[in-house]
């Protein structure tokens, strides 16, 4: 098992605290999952994501309740975004339902309700990966070839669109990607961790998917995906001189694993 880095464990255990004290047994259980539980949390850069599970759905005085603390939360430890989902236990065991209702926070703002898909990459995540803070390991079954489906659809949608809009000018996403190393980054490892679930059918982090494809795909790649995994770490010199060359090796690179990431999820769907 991971450990979690001390100052996440204080702010995480406040948090639950804060909870327990304004609604007592409202919170069944509280998990960790993402970049802490694959050991690859960064300060600056990872969030902390988290599932919690509560008895049941809250009334408009609880959810505001929570809202509060939420808030209270941000503005303490604001360099550190607490980013997920409030889901009640019975529906997240019921396996008639895949598709539960959610309350869905970031940034200490309650984001409105969502559908929590019990086929999806965060419940994948939480299954294999998931850190038990509080309570008892969640028991429901993942349909790997759904979330695969998905993983697909995100890059036929988000990601070909995020690369579309880096080649129409003018765009933010165009001028980013010839000045912000963090949209390189973004794109880069982006695209790659998705090219790591397909093909391996499994997860990892950011810099895990980049250090993963340095094996893997042709060496004219290594450089853009290093410099990707470089800044992630927070290492600021570049290995670029010239930022348009940079620009274009991120862009034909991104291009090269969507279509990787397309022929396996084709290949995947014919088996």
């Amino acid at each position: 098992m991971r450990s979690i880095p001390k100052n996440i464990n204080l702010i995480v255990d406040e948090m639950i605290e804060e909870i327990e004290t304004a609604l007592p047994k409202f919170l069944q259980g509280f998990y960790i999952y993402g970049s802490i539980s694959l050991g690859a949390y960064q300060n600056g850069f990872s969030d902390i994501d988290f599932i919690a599970l509560i008895n049941q759905h809250p009334t408009d005085n609880e959810l505001q309740r929570v809202k509060d603390i939420h808030k209270q939360m941000h503005n303490k430890f604001s360099g550190s975004i607490l980013d997920g989902y409030y889901l009640v236990k019975e529906e997240m065991e019921a396996e008639n339902q895949r598709i539960i209702p959610s309350y869905y926070f970031s940034e200490g703002k309650f984001k409105g309700e969502r559908s929590f898909h019990k086929d999806s990459i965060d419940a994948f995540q939480l299954k294999k990966y998931g850190m038990i803070i509080m309570g008892q390991r969640v028991d429901y079954s993942v349909d790997f070839d759904i979330v695969l489906k998905s993983q697909k659809d995100n890059i036929h949608t988000y990601w070909q669109n995020w690369l579309d809009g880096c080649k129409r000018f003018p765009s933010i996403n165009y001028f980013g990607s010839f000045v912000s190393i963090r949209s390189i980054e973004w794109g880069v490892l982006g695209v790659t961790r998705l090219f790591y679930t397909i093909r391996e059918k499994d997860m990892t982090s950011k810099v895990g998917a980049g250090e993963y494809a340095l094996g893997t795909v042709p060496e004219k790649w290594h450089k853009i995906i290093q410099e990707a995994i470089r800044w992630r770490k927070g290492e600021k010199k570049s290995l670029y001189r010239s930022a348009r060359k940079r620009r274009a090796d991120a862009l034909a690179y991104m291009e090269y694993v969507i279509g990787e990431c397309n022929a396996l999820a084709d290949k995947c769907g014919r088996g």
